[in-house]
């Protein structure tokens, strides 16, 4: 008889490192763009020798998952990079219009995301929303907006939805708008008017969430994204050179 079975062996230590931080990543514990602690951190927070450990990392960084950046360090990768890759990126740099249609579909998710984060919300959640916003309060003050704590606010408001695809793409959509993302800070934050708009808007809709108002919060984002959309369009004029606002 033919044997159609492979006699089983122990997972090797590497092996078992792959798959604890994959799982990390799918319960979303690891978020997209995070940094992994430095090398010898982690062997000792994981308990392997550095060898295993290295040949662990270079089997998730060819699995996609993870990117190792020189001098800078290991971070994760959204998952949905593979969904949406190179191909897309290339039509993006060819044809600018494009970008509105990716604007739009960053509107969607975030619209359905605020919907549930409203509902499923929990205080680690909300500490975590309320975090990016107090910065954004420190830099308004000196009529300064940060692109990270923007992003990381809309994240973190897909995040406390506990769904980690929706994480990974909407950070894989603000990763593939990234070149373009500054043009509009830049242009936003010469008016500090803009800049404390921006923050109001932000503190509603953290309220919205706070008091688990999913319609309110749905219409709030929407105004949000709306206005910004508005704003950038009055900046560029017309719809063919368009850049991806990023606030």
């Amino acid at each position: 008889m033919k044997n159609i079975y492979s006699q089983i062996r122990p997972h090797k230590i590497s092996e078992e490192i792959v798959n604890q931080i994959k799982s990390l990543i799918k319960d979303g514990k690891l978020q997209p763009g995070e940094k992994l602690p430095p090398e010898r951190t982690l062997a000792d927070l994981l308990g392997v020798g550095r060898s295993s450990l290295r040949e662990a990392i270079n089997i998730l960084e060819a699995l996609g998952f993870v990117e190792i950046r020189n001098r800078k360090g290991i971070f994760v990768r959204p998952v949905s990079s593979p969904i949406i890759s190179d191909p897309l990126r290339q039509i993006l740099e060819e044809d600018k219009s494009k970008l509105y249609e990716l604007y739009e579909l960053r509107k969607d998710i975030e619209l359905a995301a605020i919907h549930t984060a409203a509902k499923v919300r929990t205080k680690t959640d909300l500490a975590r929303i309320k975090k990016y916003i107090k910065n954004m309060e420190q830099d308004a003050q000196d009529s300064r907006l940060s692109l990270s704590d923007d992003l990381e606010f809309h994240l973190a408001i897909a995040q406390a939805t506990h769904n980690f695809l929706r994480v990974h793409i909407l950070k894989n959509i603000f990763d593939l708008s990234g070149e373009y993302i500054d043009f509009i800070r830049e242009k936003l934050i010469h008016e500090k008017p803009n800049v404390l708009s921006i923050l109001d808007q932000h503190k509603k809709i953290y309220q919205a969430i706070k008091k688990r108002d999913q319609e309110g919060a749905r219409a709030l984002m929407d105004e949000h994204l709306t206005w910004v959309e508005e704003k950038w369009r009055a900046f560029v004029g017309t719809k063919e050179s368009q850049p991806i606002p990023a606030p």
